[in-house]
């Protein structure tokens, strides 16, 4: 009998968890469908009750694992915690790792924060982006930084008590310095700042600006840099009415959602971009053996990215240049009188990147988390018209984005 005892425990144990699961997917069902009237949650819901029909509860052969395969493969423990958080009305759901704690924001949507903290040197990056932009000068390429906005509004406290985020405040010093070092830069925060409407150029439940925030920003970019840099754009591209816009609903799980679940941040639409007039493209990368040609849309553009709704293994934000790379190439066949542009990238530019590569002849984009040649060298080869840097509030605090040596 003696031997017996721990399988007996083991049962009891998984016996009480899943009652604990059953218990706490009752009570997000429940008060979930009574209180929340979004359509996202009335789908959410009936999946959620599909997954807990389908649980495999072998308590007759002790087959926890079996249990734990299925509940992790359908994320139930992510969707219920989030769920019980929300309703708990936590503002903060605190991750595993610091880095990814998630924060619900005064208006609805969500951030990551740090709880603790952090040594963030914006002076010491913008010295080293200056140097940059000098030994650029220095051989002849023109370069500017652009600035994209964060999630956060400048001026605003939209987070709960006790959480704070200075980015803003060391981007504005970020752009002092390169002033102060006679370098070229452009600040988009105020493009996003009037009409009330900053929070509806972020996703609700990622950390990116939304596809149309992306296109403002080239439409406002697109004169700017004809004015200084000779880089022209046919003006009609950028006017909303040569694009078709599809707007997938409920599509969307983000890097903060996945984290907390619909219960708790909800789904976000994303739009897809189509333009009107013809375009042709061929878009590189050898360390990822792609090699794609055609339309705006077959080209620039990832399709599969989209092909279904994945919440939590698909990334539709990444429908925009495929994802981050170390380097890659768009040549515009319909521009081969174009400017040849190399941008020195991160995330946010995966949206902007399709639109940008209207504008030139050539898009070279070099993402430093994963480029390892020689970047001075790299871009000299390359004989840019011009060099462009676009980061994000955030990533001006990132001592990876910055490693230039």
């Amino acid at each position: 009998m003696e031997e017996k005892k721990p399988a007996i425990s083991r049962r009891r144990n998984t016996l009480t968890a899943v009652l604990f699961l059953l218990f706490l997917a009752a009570g997000v069902l429940l008060i979930g469908a009574s209180t929340l009237k979004d359509g996202f949650l009335r789908k959410e819901l009936s999946t959620l009750r599909q997954d807990l029909s389908a649980i495999p509860i072998f308590l007759e052969n002790g087959a926890e694992a079996a249990v734990n395969q299925d509940l992790d493969r359908s994320h139930i423990f992510i969707q219920l915690f989030g769920g019980v958080q929300r309703l708990s009305g936590r503002r903060v759901v605190e991750d595993i790792s610091g880095g990814y704690n998630v924060a619900r924001l005064s208006n609805g949507t969500l951030n990551f924060v740090t709880l603790a903290q952090q040594q963030e040197d914006y002076a010491g990056n913008a010295r080293k982006m200056a140097t940059l932009q000098q030994s650029f000068a220095e051989v002849g390429i023109p370069s500017v930084f652009v600035l994209a906005p964060q999630k956060i509004q400048q001026n605003t406290n939209p987070l709960p008590v006790g959480v704070h985020n200075t980015a803003n405040e060391g981007a504005d010093e970020f752009l002092d310095i390169l002033q102060q070092q006679g370098t070229d830069s452009i600040d988009l925060r105020p493009l996003y700042e009037t009409g009330g409407k900053y929070a509806s150029y972020f996703f609700r439940t990622d950390h990116h600006w939304t596809p149309e925030a992306a296109f403002m920003a080239w439409g406002y970019l697109a004169p700017t840099l004809a004015q200084k840099y000779q880089l022209n754009t046919v003006s009609a591209f950028t006017a909303p009415g040569y694009w078709e816009k599809t707007v997938k609903k409920d599509f969307f799980l983000g890097s903060q959602g996945k984290r907390v679940g619909t219960f708790y941040a909800g789904l976000d639409d994303i739009t897809i971009f189509t333009p009107k007039f013809d375009t042709d493209f061929t878009y590189t990368c050898p360390a990822y053996e792609i090699d794609r040609s055609g339309t705006f849309e077959q080209s620039v553009c990832f399709p599969e990215r989209i092909q279904k709704r994945d919440l939590f293994g698909e990334n539709p934000y990444a429908y925009y240049a495929g994802g981050d790379y170390p380097l890659a190439t768009i040549i515009n066949h319909k521009n081969p009188d174009g400017a040849k542009i190399v941008l020195i990238r991160e995330s946010f530019a995966c949206a902007l990147t399709p639109f940008l590569a209207l504008s030139c002849s050539e898009l070279i984009t070099i993402d430093l988390r994963y480029f390892e040649a020689d970047l001075m060298q790299t871009i000299q080869d390359i004989q840019p018209d011009l060099a462009m840097t676009l980061y994000n509030v955030g990533s001006c605090a990132s001592e990876a984005m910055f490693a230039f040596d």
